[in-house]
């Protein structure tokens, strides 16, 4: 390596027309002395490696690193300069012995380079807090030539013990990191040649070029980071690379050998043809494409029998299932950190690592590798290189092979080699650069791509300069990062694609966030790679560097052949001008006359400034060597590579010659420069990657033979101009015929395109036409749709056979260059991928920006929205003309907080470094928002919890809708407020409310609870409340601004507060410890504390007081270090997060109250007299009293101590509690209930068994009681509109609550967010008031009594729903109910026997017996000594199956005979003792539905005899086209592989137009499926395998639902149960499963239809993994014999449904409000009967809770008695004067006339 900074620079035109003359005359002379001076060659007699030094002496070093010399003579390296014996496989420096690695980093140990830096890499995550908030990487390291040295020494060794050697191929596909740099240079070192890959090509893309090139070996990562997020690379690339594709050859292979087991005679030969031939194009292939050949070949073959052909398929499929890739190893690089399947192939980068130092420790007796650190550079290297000595290999030894799009379908292989290519890009750096080791450079690349490997990696490592490697775009997360970059690393020499660019000129904003750094160190900046615009190229020399200049190179130029040389003489301007080297021969050209076959047989050089081929005449050293091929003679010396196809590409173009033809065009100039002009038709260049548009058609007509029905006629594909990417791919369409091509076929030939050929070749639109143009000979005229897009000249179309199409294919372009024009209009309308900024002018010469936060389902403030968030606000910032801005967010939500998972992520790797970032970046934006000076407005639409409320508080003014909520809850994740809470919440309420509004701010972060609007109004949180009805909060925001501009005071005050604020937010803040005493405070911090969570405590007192005594900076500072530390402390941000996302969170304090719950009789009292409270059974007369502002009720609290639920047995948890009184919503009445219903729903939330309604509810008091009786006290306002009902009517009130605007209510209202009121999510009637939706209430019948009315709507309903809805009972059929003596059982039993069946009801004794025998029922009872002991669960054990079936049979007998044949129908309740006897019972295609599980809710059941198919129990099951469908498979493979049952499931569902989704056992089974070729019904394949490598002992595969604690007296242990197998077991799974089956109208991914199997008890998760409400599972195969078990809840609640081929299973809840209405109609009529209730005072309703939880209560239904003075009253005027009479004598007063009216009620 010459040391002469002067060599290889020309100083003046003369000189380059001087060095050109002379490469003329004699090139062999200038490359060897290029070569020789560039790099090191090995002396193959001594072992040194030198170089000519300035004086022509060859200098360098010996084998152990000391000095060696040779005179200029004594030697030279190679045996020829140039061999063309065998062109066009040019061979440079033949014999000359060298290795890349070693001049890349060897020899700058030796050189004394050692120290310098080598590397500096910056991650992608940006920290925006960083260099005084100017910004900065969240990861940034920096590597000396030692270090870097030392790190692939240690990859060497890794490779070594692969079992690596020379001549081997390995293919990396990795994000752009230091990882993939130590290998690289690793595998140079030792002659690996390797192939990198791009992370953005498809996995298709990677298996072909892995397959290409031989790979023994792949190395990837867990995942990158592209734009803050993660992107994962195994799991995305090359996992599916290596499992779903297979090389093309292994498949024909097995095809052959399984046809040749079979006697087919010349058939077997025509298959085989027949598949090879229509998969010819591939390198490798799915499966499926295996198996849809052979298929289609099979069908013309009309002689096969069917049933041959179904083995035939069967044969081929199960062998190509184990036909896989040559990959031996995969080195997994952990970088992200992520979750990844495991394979056995897979190996850990740092486990290798590490043993590998290990290894090379031991060799040089060190304790450690990191002892090599006391040695000098040189012992080092001479330590190393002994044990691992450098391979020195040929010259044109392949280095690497890099891959290159073609216009046909194979990509090219093109090889670059050791010696003549690095010597040659090495030589590059000093004539257009003059670059030295002192430079810093900066290529925007990636080692995927000829510019990475050529000036990122190469050129600056072997000049022993520093580069610089970024991850990520250098336009994230604003476009100055790249200039950033620049600044703050001193940068020299950048270089760059002019796409990114033309990105940054075309946007002011961004223009402006580049100028906001300096850039000034830069000597030289180029554009590469692509051509380049004069304005492009004025704005870079204006506004980066002056000496901007256009450098152009392709993948098989190896490396810049066009520039501007360094020395000032070329004349550098704004002309995109570019020359040709010195020593490459260029000339444009025009074609005369061209051959058939394409060949040009005669041609003239183009005239200066016409547009011809650019060609280059003369081979030159690091020009492509050739294509990969014939590896198997790789160190033969005949080796050529693909020399046939190499030549055929490059150099056969013009007749006669070998001349290198790239396929660009160029014009060249009088003054010899040259102006580019891009690509031929066939392949176009997104931002720098060359795409054959032949490629992106193929993989959009692959549609075709995927689908039988494709909607796809034909396709063309051209280039069109893209501000940022510079072409992007525009595909017409024409359909087939008959059809039309919906926005969903886009889709998936989108998709398709991304699939095959990675996401830059995915069109960017598609535009769909009747025809192409087309010449008389039916070529397409790609040309025409180009010019047509580029708006040029189109010619002569009169010679096309279909001129008119022309016109049709203008008007398609220009409307969709009009809807460009306005998706472009970024003035207007701005998006990122979590947000969207509006610009508008609301008012004259004022323009506002409209803010929305898009991150779904939350708005969650993750690290990449925190980052978009800040580029928009700083861009927004830099707007002058902007004049206020609104923030919202989308959907119903304003922002709820951070991403917890991705905090969770980060503590548990403890990364500290992580975790400030979120709150940096956080503070960072809000900051922005805080420090400009205009109305910034909050419109807080939904949820503002977290970072929502503290971007809230970076507000000036804040508009909150009424169903608004506010809060800190990071409490509840065991954290502190990281976004400022702590800081800007204390100082907002300081000012409103002094020291109490600091504790009130304190109390809020301590506690974790919400407030509502009026909460957050009244405190000073926000500003204004939006009351109009219909108005949005957007608008009321936009109207404040419109009076505000105008010079009104909507504003004023909230603007003079924003001042204040900014003015003293330095200032100390009057508030120290002593606040901790304030009775705000005080309670909840001992509250809190009592909770164990004293940490996350101490740290918001810490940051609350640094802030107030040291400024808000101050704090800030010390909340984000705070944050933090919570976020990686075990005790804190993992426990408190993981418990909050298992819903095991300890409780949090109560809300703070001016009454309490448990209030005292003394404080009741005087509520009373101030009219604020009614006693409990007062007269209330609406419309006349007064609604209260309390209400009394009975229920549970919370503890006053620290917040847990109070529950407990009825007759010692349920209180009489003093809470508000609710008002009505719109569509909401106002009941004050008059007697309410009194059920198990009461038990279970006053015990909190199974699971407490505080889990689902922010509420500190839940009232039970489910339906009722009440008369109405108020309407809102859309209940007054509709007229059907009026304040005083008396109603039945209807206990089913459901979301009324949701679409599903037109399906099933029980689809549309059911719940039961006063047990799911709300209070319920046990309650003086009560708020209920409109279609809850129901008229009271006017022949039973108000307290009648009360008592039966969620007994008789549930019944009346299960009998007449789910069962669909008929006349005659024979029904058996458990518990038929009392409750439901006894509704049920009546309601069977009126519709006409025979009823046989379930007692306990006698008497009860007689009860059902007495309405004219059958009884048996369950006590009987001949099966008083059968009533278990099935056992576990399959011997003991028959066993306990046989048990049954005396039962089933005797219940036969009671009822005269078997049993139709089946009603459960008594839970998972009692279900498995009353499945048992069923006859024939009987029919059990069940709503409750009294005894447990793990239900077992044995299996009945019979079967049916797929088709028939899919018919059944109502299985529709765009339904989804999930199929088990597996547990029916005798072979482990073929399970034939599944198979004609997935079949039939895919013929019945289903998206079909398989879940299968193993990774084999799903290489066999996936090869079946179902088509594009078949939605992917889950394997159970795969999920259990990727999670471990964290995965519990599906089987029998494991036994569960009792639910009624461990509670806990139950609930953790349930957790475990939802977090275990269904959750794994279902995510799986749920990106297959998810669309546009079902974002969650359920299945509809459940394919389940007999031969694995996986009903528990079936039933949980189908849609509610709506699924069902199916069973095709016979049962008998088999158990299943599965969680009630699951079925019972979510109403799914099992289908068995001689039996059902029906879950089934309580009716519908229709149904209700229905029911009421058969009561009326007499068709059932409403039984006398029993009467329960409100002050006994604990004691009787308490009986029905022992099971001691009586048979009829309780009913409690609020505010009825009487029983038997039935009309609203017989209860005003039955109230007016008690009223009367409470006062001591006697009436003396009374109208008792024509019932006597009052007699």
């Amino acid at each position: 390596m010459s040391d002469d900074r002067t060599w290889g620079v020309l100083a003046s035109q003369s000189d380059e027309d001087a060095l050109r003359d002379n490469i003329t005359s004699d090139a062999d002379q200038f490359h060897a002395d290029v070569a020789s001076r560039e790099i090191h060659w090995q002396n193959p007699s001594s072992g040194a490696w030198l170089a000519r030094g300035s004086d022509d002496n060859w200098i360098g070093w010996d084998s152990r690193g000391e000095s060696a010399t040779l005179g200029a003579d004594a030697w030279t390296p190679w045996s020829s300069v140039l061999d063309q014996s065998a062109a066009p496989y040019y061979r440079w420096f033949t014999g000359g012995q060298t290795n890349a690695c070693f001049n890349l980093v060897d020899r700058h140990l030796l050189q004394g380079r050692a120290d310098k830096t080598a590397i500096i890499f910056e991650g992608d995550r940006w920290d925006p807090s960083k260099n005084d908030g100017r910004g900065g990487p969240v990861t940034e390291q920096h590597f000396s030539y030692r270090v870097l040295f030392q790190e692939v020494v240690a990859r060497m060794q890794v490779l070594k013990d692969l079992g690596l050697v020379t001549g081997d191929r390995i293919a990396f596909n990795l994000p752009n990191i230091p990882e993939q740099i130590f290998y690289m240079l690793a595998a140079q070192r030792m002659g690996v040649v390797y192939t990198p890959v791009f992370g953005g090509f498809s996995a298709k893309t990677l298996s072909d070029r892995i397959h290409d090139a031989g790979a023994k070996l792949v190395i990837t990562a867990d995942g990158g980071y592209r734009n803050a997020e993660v992107v994962a690379y195994k799991g995305t690339y090359a996992d599916p690379a290596l499992d779903n594709y297979i090389p093309r050859e292994t498949a024909l292979k097995t095809l052959k050998a399984v046809l040749a087991t079979y006697d087919l005679g010349d058939l077997a030969e025509t298959l085989y043809n027949d598949v090879s031939e229509a998969l010819g194009g591939e390198i490798t292939l799915e499966r499926s494409d295996v198996m849809r050949e052979l298929g289609a070949s099979l069908a013309r073959q009309n002689a096969i029998a069917a049933e041959l052909t179904a083995e035939l398929r069967t044969a081929v499929a199960r062998q190509l299932a184990d036909a896989k890739h040559d990959v031996e190893n995969v080195i997994v690089v952990e970088y992200t950190g992520q979750e990844i399947v495991e394979h056995s192939r897979d190996k850990w980068s740092n486990d290798l690592v590490d043993a590998a130092k290990a290894t090379i420790a031991s060799h040089l007796g060190l304790s450690t590798f990191e002892d090599l650190s006391a040695d000098s550079a040189t012992d080092v290297w001479s330590k190393l290189n002994a044990v691992l000595p450098v391979v020195s290999v040929d010259s044109n030894f392949p280095l690497f092979i890099i891959y290159t799009s073609g216009s046909t379908g194979k990509p090219k292989g093109v090889v670059h080699t050791h010696g003549s290519w690095l010597s040659g890009v090495s030589h590059t750096m000093r004539t257009v650069f003059n670059a030295t080791e002192d430079d810093t450079l900066y290529v925007i690349g990636d080692p995927g791509w000829i510019t990475g490997q050529s000036y990122l990696i190469a050129a600056p490592l072997v000049q022993g300069m520093t580069t610089v490697i970024a991850e990520g775009s250098p336009l994230f997360p604003h476009a100055g990062r790249f200039s950033s970059i620049i600044e703050r690393y001193k940068v020299t020499l950048f270089k760059a694609g002019s796409t990114f660019l033309k990105a940054v000129m075309t946007d002011p904003a961004s223009a402006r966030e580049m100028a906001d750094f300096d850039m000034s160190t830069l000597r030289v900046g180029t554009f590469c790679a692509e051509p380049v615009s004069p304005a492009v190229q004025q704005f870079a020399m204006d506004n980066i560097c002056k000496h901007y200049i256009n450098s152009y190179w392709a993948t098989e130029h190896g490396g810049i052949v066009f520039s501007c040389p360094w020395g000032g003489y070329k004349p550098l301007a704004a002309d995109a001008k570019t020359w040709p080297l010195p020593w490459v021969q260029a000339e444009v050209r025009v074609a005369e006359t061209t051959a058939d076959d394409g060949t040009v047989t005669e041609w003239r050089t183009a005239d200066s400034g016409e547009k011809g081929e650019l060609v280059i005449t003369q081979p030159y050293p690091y020009l492509a060597r050739t294509l990969w091929g014939d590896a198997g003679n790789l160190f033969e010396d005949s080796w050529r590579g693909d020399i046939e196809r190499f030549s055929e590409v490059y150099f056969n173009r013009w007749d006669g010659e070998l001349t290198y033809t790239q396929g660009d065009y160029a014009r060249q100039h009088d003054d010899g420069a040259f102006t580019l002009h891009g690509r031929s038709d066939d392949v176009i260049n997104v931002s720098g990657h060359r795409i054959g548009t032949e490629e992106i058609e193929g993989a959009i007509l692959r549609d075709k033979t995927l689908r039988e029905d494709s909607p796809v006629g034909n396709v063309v594909v051209v280039g069109a101009p893209h501000d940022e990417k510079g072409e992007t791919p525009v595909a017409f369409l024409v359909a087939a015929a008959g059809r039309k091509l919906s926005d969903d076929d886009l889709a998936r030939l989108q998709s398709l395109v991304r699939s095959e050929k990675g996401a830059t070749a995915v069109p960017s639109d598609f535009l769909v036409v009747s025809a192409f143009p087309e010449t008389r000979s039916g070529k397409y005229m790609r040309r025409t749709l180009r010019s047509i897009l580029l708006d040029q000249p189109l010619g002569d179309i009169s010679t096309l056979k279909n001129p008119e199409s022309v016109e049709e294919i203008r008007n398609a372009v220009a409307q969709w260059k009009d809807f460009g024009r306005l998706t472009e209009a970024r003035r207007v309308v701005q998006t990122w991928r979590y947000l969207r900024v509006e610009t508008h002018e609301i008012a004259p010469g004022h323009l506002v920006a409209l803010v929305v936060i898009s991150s779904p389902p939350v708005n969650a403030l993750s690290e990449r929205t925190l980052d978009e968030l800040h580029t928009a606000l700083t861009q927004l910032a830099h707007q002058d003309d902007l004049s206020a801005m609104v923030v919202t967010g989308a959907r119903n939500t304003f922002v709820a907080g951070a991403d917890v998972k991705e905090l969770l992520k980060i503590g548990e790797k403890g990364d500290l470094e992580s975790a400030q970032t979120l709150p940096n970046a956080a503070q960072t934006a809000f900051a922005t928002l805080e420090n400009l000076d205009i109305p910034i407005i909050a419109a807080v639409n939904g949820p503002a919890l977290g970072g929502g409320n503290e971007l809230v508080l970076a507000c000036s003014h804040v508009i909150a809708a009424r169903h608004a909520e506010f809060g800190q809850p990071e409490i509840n994740l065991n954290l502190l407020p990281g976004y400022g809470g702590t800081q800007r919440l204390t100082r907002k309420l300081f000012d409103a409310h002094g020291t109490d509004g600091a504790a009130e701010a304190l109390r809020m972060m301590l506690d974790g609870r919400t407030i509502d609007a009026e909460k957050a109004l009244e405190i000073g949180l926000i500003d204004d409340i939006v009351t109009t009805e219909g108005l949005s909060t957007v608008e009321a925001a936009m109207a404040a601004l419109r009076d505000h501009f105008a010079g009104g005071d909507a504003l004023r005050v909230s603007m003079a507060r924003r001042k204040k604020l900014k003015q003293q937010r330095e200032q100390a803040v009057a508030i120290d410890e002593s606040l901790l005493s304030h009775p705000g405070v005080a309670s909840a911090l001992a509250q809190i504390r009592a909770s164990g969570r004293n940490k996350p405590v101490d740290f918001i007192i810490d940051a609350m007081l640094t802030g107030a005594r040291d400024g808000q900076a101050a704090g800030l500072r010390r909340e984000a270090e705070l944050f933090a530390q919570g976020v990686c402390d075990p005790e804190c941000g993992p426990d408190g997060i993981s418990a909050f996302l298992e819903k095991r969170s300890a409780p949090l304090p109560p809300k703070p109250k001016s009454v309490q719950p448990d209030a005292s009789a003394e404080e009741r009292a005087a509520l009373i007299d101030e009219g604020k409270l009614l006693p409990m059974g007062a007269s209330f007369f609406p419309g006349i009293t007064p609604i209260p502002e309390y209400q009394l009720g009975y229920g549970v609290m919370r503890s006053h101590e620290d917040g847990t639920p109070l529950h407990g047995d009825p007759e010692v948890a349920e209180k009489e509690l003093v809470f508000p009184t609710p008002s009505p919503s719109a569509n909401e009445a106002l009941v004050y209930i008059l007697a309410s219903e009194m059920n198990f729903n009461d038990i279970w939330a006053i015990t909190g068994i199974p699971v407490s309604p505080f889990d689902a509810r922010d509420a500190d008091v839940q009232v039970t009681g489910s339906g009722g009786v009440g008369i109405v006290a108020q309407l809102g306002q859309d209940l007054v509109r509709e007229g059907r009902l009026s304040v005083g009517d008396i109603v039945t009130i209807y206990s089913g609550q459901s979301e009324l605007m949701a679409p599903d209510q037109g399906l099933d209202p029980m689809a549309a967010d059911f719940r039961i009121q006063g047990y799911e999510r709300n209070d319920g009637s046990h309650a003086q008031f009560l708020t209920v939706q409109g279609p809850q209430l129901h008229a009271k019948l006017p022949g039973i009594s108000i307290e009648e009315a009360g008592s039966y709507g969620l007994t008789m309903g549930t019944i009346h729903r299960a009998l007449y809805n789910t069962l669909a009972i008929e006349p005659g059929k024979r029904l058996f109910v458990e518990g038929a003596s009392t409750g439901t059982g006894y509704d049920c039993l009546r309601s069977a026997l009126s519709s006409s069946c025979a009823a046989l009801g379930m007692v306990s004794s006698a008497d009860r017996g007689e009860r059902v025998e007495a309405v004219g029922g059958h009884a048996i009872n369950r006590k009987d000594s001949r099966w008083a002991d059968i009533f278990t669960a099935v056992p576990d054990d399959p011997n003991e199956w028959a066993a306990w079936e046989a048990a049954g049979e005396a039962f089933v007998a005797e219940a036969e005979k009671q009822v005269g044949g078997q049993i139709d129908y089946s009603v459960s309740h008594a839970g998972e003792t009692a279900f498995p006897r009353s499945f048992q019972l069923l006859g024939e295609n009987g029919v059990l539905t069940f709503y409750g599980a009294s005894s447990g809710y793990r239900f077992t059941f044995m299996g009945k005899a019979g079967a049916s198919s797929p088709a028939a129990q899919f018919s059944k099951a109502g299985l529709r086209a765009g339904q989804s469908l999930l199929v088990v498979y597996g547990p029916g493979a005798e072979d482990g592989i073929v399970d034939p049952v599944a198979i004609e499931a997935i079949e039939v569902g895919c013929q019945r137009g289903a998206q079909v989704a398989v879940l299968v056992d193993t990774v084999s089974q799903r290489e066999f499926v996936t090869s079946l070729g179902f088509g594009a019904q078949m939605k992917g394949v889950v394997s159970l395998e795969e999920i259990e490598r990727r999670l471990g002992d964290e995965f519990d595969p599906p089987g029998p639902f494991q036994k569960m604690p009792n639910p009624f007296t461990e509670s806990a242990a139950f609930k953790e149960s349930v957790r475990a197998f939802s977090d275990r077991t269904l959750k794994p799974i279902g995510s799986a499963i749920a990106p297959l089956l998810r669309n546009t109208l079902d974002k969650r991914g359920l299945p509809d239809v459940v394919f389940e199997r007999a031969g694995r008890d996986g009903l528990a998760l079936a039933t949980s993994l189908v849609k509610p409400n709506v699924g069902k599972i199916v069973y095709s195969e016979d049962l008998k014999g088999a158990r299943f078990s599965f969680y009630a809840p699951q079925v019972w609640m979510r109403q799914r449904r099992i289908l068995m081929p001689t039996a059902e299973i029906r879950g089934t809840h309580l009716n519908t409000a229709r149904e209700f209405a229905e029911m009421q109609e058969r009561i009326a009529a007499g068709h059932i009967s409403v039984l006398p209730p029993t009467i329960i005072p409100m002050e006994g309703v604990p004691e009787a809770h308490q009986a029905m939880w022992e099971n001691r209560h009586a048979g009829a239904n309780y009913v409690a008695m609020h505010a009825l003075p009487r029983t038997n009253l039935k009309s609203r005027d017989e209860l005003y004067r039955a109230w007016a009479i008690r009223d009367a004598m409470e006062r001591g007063e006697t009436l003396t006339k009374v109208d008792t009216g024509s019932a006597g009620a009052l007699q």
